[in-house]
């Protein structure tokens, strides 16, 4: 599924081709993917400015200004599910399986959204209903202080993997870099996170910084159907350290890269760097 680093990828990559251009023309190939009134979001998107791009977690958020002078602005909401690819192109490009929604901008390209698993998603909403819409989600990384950070580890009993992957914690994190954090911070997965001492917390929150950032540098992780902008894949799953590397040798150590599964979700790690503690006598478990 792309993560914050792709979903920031595809739109800095869309913003210069995208801002200030009007909707044309809109064609929905598969309705199931439009949340909501079918007829709602056509009218909507039908000749409406797109004003800017911005992201939030994993949602793309486009602001439209509708036409017409009456019109308030509203939101395109669009979320890439598992598979999903948001991108734009020359409308003589191949429409390739698969792609559900084609929109015709003012600059002569195509907008074209595209997600083979269907767990994508698109809505519009009105600007006064976007806070509610998106108020469950937890606080950006990237935003977030170290305080407010430790706040929601605290008291928690799931394993630190796991809360890491909780929307409701902390937004734009998945199996990827969620699983490069923890490796770079030198903390097992299923380390309860209520357990988390302050060195290993401050540890925690700058190697999630860093991992997203050098993954946005790298314009995301291309491990299964992620493309950028310009539907290109990126290049950071060439310098993956553990996701998706079990039997392989860890980078640090030259430890075989384990696979667990914690409450369902699979984690990677190296059992030499990331060795389990024992809360209780603060001793690592072998």
């Amino acid at each position: 599924m792309p993560e914050l680093p792709e979903v920031e990828t595809v739109v800095r990559g869309l913003r210069p081709r995208l801002a200030g251009r009007r909707i044309r023309r809109l064609r929905i190939l598969q309705p199931l993917v439009v949340r909501g009134s079918l007829g709602r979001f056509r009218r909507t998107l039908a000749g409406a400015r797109i004003a800017r791009l911005s992201r939030r977690g994993k949602y793309i958020l486009l602001e439209l200004h509708p036409a017409g002078a009456n019109h308030r602005r509203r939101y395109w909401i669009v979320h890439l599910g598992m598979t999903g690819q948001f991108y734009a192109c020359a409308p003589a490009a191949p429409l390739l399986k698969h792609t559900h929604v084609v929109a015709w901008l003012s600059s002569g390209e195509q907008l074209r959204f595209r997600d083979q698993r269907r767990f994508g998603k698109m809505l519009v909403l009105p600007e006064v209903d976007v806070a509610d819409y998106f108020a469950s989600l937890g606080p950006e990384p990237f935003r977030i202080s170290f305080a407010r950070f430790s706040e929601v580890f605290a008291g928690r009993r799931l394993p630190v993997k796991n809360l890491l992957l909780n929307q409701n914690r902390l937004r734009g994190l998945g199996n990827i870099y969620s699983s490069e954090a923890l490796f770079v911070a030198g903390i097992h997965p299923a380390t309860p996170a209520g357990g988390l001492g302050r060195g290993e917390l401050r540890r925690l929150f700058r190697a999630l910084r860093q991992v997203l950032r050098e993954a946005i540098a790298g314009q995301g992780s291309s491990v299964s159907d992620y493309r950028t902008a310009e539907g290109l894949p990126g290049s950071y799953q060439n310098y993956l350290r553990v996701y998706d590397r079990e039997g392989e040798p860890c980078p640090r150590c030259g430890a075989p890269i384990e696979r667990i599964v914690l409450a369902g979700r699979s984690a990677h790690f190296c059992p030499q760097c990331q060795r389990r503690m024992d809360r209780g006598s603060g001793t690592r478990k072998d």
